[in-house]
C-alpha cells in the first residue's frame, strides 16, 4: 500500500432511508471530494455512521465508492464490529473491490484486558487482506488504544497505521514521538480543529469529517501546514471554527456534527439530511442557522482563487 498523507474524509453514508442508501448520492459526494483535492476516502467510519447501517448498507457503501473512485485515490474501509469474523469478512469485501486498507476500531460491549485487545488486533491483521489502520475512539467505543499495545502492534507487517480520535494531545504526541523515524506507520489525527497543529507534531494528515462539505478548506490547510505558513493556517482555522459554530453545535452548544453536517451537504444538493438511528435530524431553527451561513462559509473556498 502506498503511504498515505493529507485529508481523507470520513465519507457521509447518503441515504433514502435510514435503511436504504442513495447511490448516486454517494456518486456525487465522491466527484466533490476528488475535486476538492482530498488525498483518499474513509467509507464506513463514524462520520458515516458505520455501525448504524444494516450489513447490506456497508457492503453497497464500499462497492459504490470503490466503482465511483476507480482507483483515482486510495479507499479506506471501517470493519468496526463487536464480532471478528464479521470484520473479517467485510475486509475481505473491500479487498474484492479494490480499497486499500481497512480502519478497526476496538470491539465495543464486553470489557476485556489490554492483552484480549491486542490479541483481536493481531487476529484481524493476520486474516484481513488489506493493511489495518487502528481506530483509537474512546469516545464511541469505551476503550482507549494504549500505547503499550499500540507500540507491538505497529510492528505488525499488516498494521499500516492509527487514526487518533480520542482529543488526547499528550497522548497523540507521545504517537508522534514514538514513531517519528518510521516509514511503514502512519499516524493521522481525527479532531479536524487540530489538523495543523497535528502536522507540526509530524502527523501524516487528518480524517476531517467537514471536508466532506468544504474538502478545499482542509486539504488548503493540511497543504498551509506542511509549508508552515501562519497567515493561511489562521484563514482556514477561522472557517472552520465557523463550522463548529453554524453547522455543529446546536442552539444548545451541543455538538450534533452528523446530522448537522448532512444538512448543510443538502443545502449544497450533494445528499439528503436522513441519518440513520440512534441518530436524529437537527432541529427547524439549527437548520435555518446552517442555511443564513452557507454563503458564509463557500466564500471562505475563495481565499485561494478556488
Amino acid at each position: 500500500m502506498q503511504k498515505l498523507s493529507g485529508v481523507i474524509p470520513p465519507v457521509v453514508s447518503p441515504m433514502n432511508a435510514a435503511d436504504q442508501l442513495d447511490l448516486e448520492a454517494v456518486d456525487r459526494i465522491v466527484e466533490h471530494l476528488v475535486a476538492g483535492g482530498a488525498s483518499g476516502l474513509f467509507v464506513l467510519g463514524t462520520t458515516g455512521e458505520g455501525p448504524s447501517l444494516t450489513y447490506q448498507m456497508r457492503y453497497e457503501m464500499v462497492e459504490r465508492t470503490c466503482e465511483q473512485v476507480n482507483k483515482r485515490i486510495p479507499i479506506l474501509v471501517g470493519v468496526t464490529d463487536s464480532c471478528l469474523a464479521e470484520s473479517i469478512a467485510l475486509a475481505e469485501h473491500a479487498a474484492t473491490c479494490g480499497a486499500a486498507a481497512i480502519v478497526a476500531a476496538a470491539p465495543f460491549y464486553f470489557d476485556v484486558s489490554l492483552s484480549a485487545l491486542q490479541d483481536w488486533f493481531t487476529q484481524l491483521a493476520d486474516k484481513s487482506p488489506l493493511p489495518v489502520m487502528l481506530y483509537n475512539m474512546p469516545s464511541c467505543v469505551g476503550v482507549n488504544l494504549d500505547l503499550s499495545i499500540v507500540e507491538p502492534l505497529s510492528r505488525h507487517a499488516n498494521i499500516a497505521g492509527i487514526k487518533d480520535s480520542s482529543g488526547d494531545w499528550n497522548y497523540f504526541q507521545q504517537l508522534c514521538e514514538q514513531h517519528r523515524d518510521r516509514d511503514d506507520f502512519v499516524i493521522f489525527m481525527g479532531p479536524e480543529e487540530l489538523l495543523a497543529e497535528a502536522v507540526a507534531a509530524g502527523a501524516n494528515g487528518g480524517v476531517c469529517g467537514g471536508a466532506n462539505l468544504l474538502p478545499l478548506v482542509y486539504s488548503r490547510l493540511y497543504l498551509a501546514a506542511v509549508r508552515k505558513d501562519a497567515a493561511e493556517i489562521r484563514h482556514w482555522k477561522d472557517a472552520i471554527a465557523d463550522m463548529f459554530a453554524s453547522v455543529y453545535r446546536d442552539d444548545n452548544g451541543q455538538m450534533k456534527l452528523i446530522p448537522g453536517l448532512k444538512a448543510a451537504m443538502e443545502e449544497c444538493g450533494l445528499c439528503s439530511h436522513i441519518v440513520a438511528p440512534p441518530l436524529s435530524s437537527i432541529t427547524t431553527a439549527h437548520s435555518q442557522r446552517i442555511k443564513a451561513s452557507m454563503p458564509r462559509l463557500l466564500a471562505a473556498c475563495e481565499f485561494c482563487g478556488t
